[in-house]
């Protein structure tokens, strides 16, 4: 199932019934169904659903290493990609000690991604951690008992969120009463939506119907629907609806923060796939 440049290597399958693209004498089969080259993650989760779907699949990579540009790559690959020629220093230590990520990326405990390689079975070979928390930058004002304060830990339990400086005493409830709508919402049933349409209102709408405070919106869109800017507003509110519900359920898979990171770098999703 694995090709590197110029050196035939046979490895695992992906075939649920144990198809091999190479021969057991290590020859490579004549004909096959398809053919990806490169082993991003895209990639990777191509070929992985075209094989369980039990298509006899040839995978290419130029490289070396897989993971194509979301790679994790050891020191020695690292200095072979930006410092052609050279060696890295001795006192960085051996390979083993590094896995640099090229693009790292968080992802969302339930998110799709983690459902595809939940039904691709790759997840079976990868070690994941869950992040200890998250953190949103807002200005708070010094008390007499207390320091200016600009970083907050956005609440992961109702804990935390009767702890949170985020949001005064009166503004809480508020929000526990719209995070529950979030969590009640579904796209199909129409009761559970409270007369909120998700083409036909805004989020700034939603908003408003909870009566929630502008720092309130500010942290709900920024740091839960993780919004780039303030757009968002006044456009339909359904897509934010979905992003907050993705939110609040990552956080209840593990607890602590939504985002899980594979302990072995981002390069693991695809290495998962040539265990």
């Amino acid at each position: 199932f694995w090709l590197k440049p110029r050196v035939l290597k046979p490895a695992r399958s992906s075939k649920p019934n144990g198809a091999s693209a190479f021969a057991s004498s290590g020859a490579m089969n004549d004909e096959y169904d398809v053919i990806v080259c490169g082993t991003g993650l895209k990639e990777c989760i191509l070929s992985g659903l075209l094989s369980v779907h039990g298509k006899k699949v040839l995978h290419l990579d130029r490289n070396n290493y897989y993971g194509g540009e979301c790679a994790s790559l050891n020191i020695t690959n690292l200095w072979q990609k930006f410092r052609p020629g050279t060696e890295p220093p001795k006192e960085l230590g051996p390979n083993r000690d590094w896995n640099i990520d090229l693009i790292p990326k968080f992802i969302m405990a339930s998110g799709d991604l983690v459902k595809i390689l939940l039904k691709t079975k790759v997840s079976r070979y990868l070690e994941w951690k869950c992040c200890e928390g998250t953190y949103v930058y807002q200005y708070q004002e010094a008390g007499f008992f207390s320091d200016a304060k600009y970083i907050h830990k956005v609440p992961a339990t109702a804990q935390d969120g009767l702890k949170s400086p985020l949001m005064g005493i009166l503004e809480k409830p508020r929000f526990i009463n719209f995070a529950k709508f979030i969590m009640d919402w579904e796209d199909d049933k129409p009761a559970t939506q409270q007369g909120i349409n998700p083409r036909g209102h805004t989020m700034k709408q939603v908003y408003d119907k909870f009566g929630l405070q502008e720092g309130t919106v500010d942290f709900i869109g920024h740091a839960v629907a993780l919004q780039i800017n303030d757009e968002y507003l006044n456009k339909a509110c359904g897509p934010t609806i979905a992003k907050c519900k993705l939110y609040l359920n990552s956080v209840l898979t593990y607890g602590g923060s939504p985002f899980i990171y594979p302990i072995y770098g981002f390069w693991g999703p695809p290495g998962g796939v040539f265990p």
